[in-house]
């Protein structure tokens, strides 16, 4: 390579950076434009990304998060919206979660997490990120809210306890369980944190291994299930397995057969032994 396509290359690396750089300062400050501005530039980013770009995506999220600054309850259906959009990057779907969670009450909140955590394309550290943000507002607001909402709330994380893969989220569920419902230490849901037991770094071990050998000093029996007190929680790990409707009939109805057959078998047998006694 001659020094004039040294030259040459180094002058389009300097006119991408400057167009790279110009690009971001255009978007950089939020905070001065009006909403409805914002939301106009938030549609030029959708249109490229629906072209197949990606690069502004960090621009992207930076400006969902100044329309959740820069909106009230508003923008909340628009930030639900691109919360649950598969299509949507997932920087820009955690900025618009949280910014929903900042704005929304924590009823809201409650049930927009419920069905954050039922869709399966919503994983990762945005969500641990942003159930710790959710966990703080229920705390800040506690004392404010209602003994149905608080019922509400806690299945909501027993259910995170019991089923999630994430060994952090279930970490910051369990801790406020424990510190809200004594019986929880005990119980038959916090027993399922044991499968996070000896799987993997030093914080995992150090967190989930004496939860493990708590349990192991319990014996199953005389561990609390808290579906009596939260009718609504899944099923645990080691139910028997459900048996359906048509199934028990099916049983039953065989049970009636089986009998039926058994009682003229009896009738059969004592029939045949009276006719030979009178021969």
């Amino acid at each position: 390579m001659n020094a004039r396509q040294v030259s040459y290359r180094l002058i389009v690396c300097a006119i991408i950076l400057y167009s790279a750089t110009v690009t971001a300062s255009q978007y950089a400050d939020y905070s001065r434009r009006p909403l409805s501005e914002m939301l106009e530039v938030y549609s030029k980013f959708e249109a490229s990304f629906q072209a197949g770009s990606n690069y502004n995506v960090g621009a992207a999220a930076a400006l969902m998060a100044n329309i959740g600054q820069k909106g009230g309850r508003e923008v909340l259906p628009f930030l639900k919206e691109k919360s649950f959009d598969p299509e949507t990057h997932e920087l820009i779907r955690s900025a618009a979660a949280e910014a929903y969670v900042d704005i929304a009450d924590v009823e809201e909140s409650a049930e927009f997490m419920r069905k954050l955590y039922r869709d399966p394309s919503v994983q990762g550290s945005g969500r641990y990120f942003l159930n710790k943000k959710f966990l703080g507002r229920v705390g800040a607001e506690e004392k404010t809210l209602t003994p149905e909402t608080k019922k509400s709330i806690a299945a909501f994380l027993l259910g995170i306890v019991q089923n999630v893969e994430n060994s952090g989220e279930a970490n910051d569920a369990d801790r406020f369980l424990l510190d809200r419902i004594p019986e929880y230490a005990n119980s038959r849901q916090r027993a399922t944190l044991c499968r996070f037991a000896n799987t993997g770094n030093a914080w995992v071990t150090n967190t989930y291994n004496p939860i493990k050998a708590h349990f192991d000093a319990i014996p199953p029996k005389q561990r609390i299930d808290l579906r009596k007190r939260f009718p609504d929680l899944p099923p645990l790990p080691d139910d028997a397995p459900a048996r359906s409707p048509v199934k028990v009939a099916i049983a039953v109805a065989v049970g009636f057969v089986a009998l039926a057959v058994c009682a003229v078998a009896a009738w059969l047998a004592v029939r045949r032994r009276r006719v030979r006694e009178t021969t």
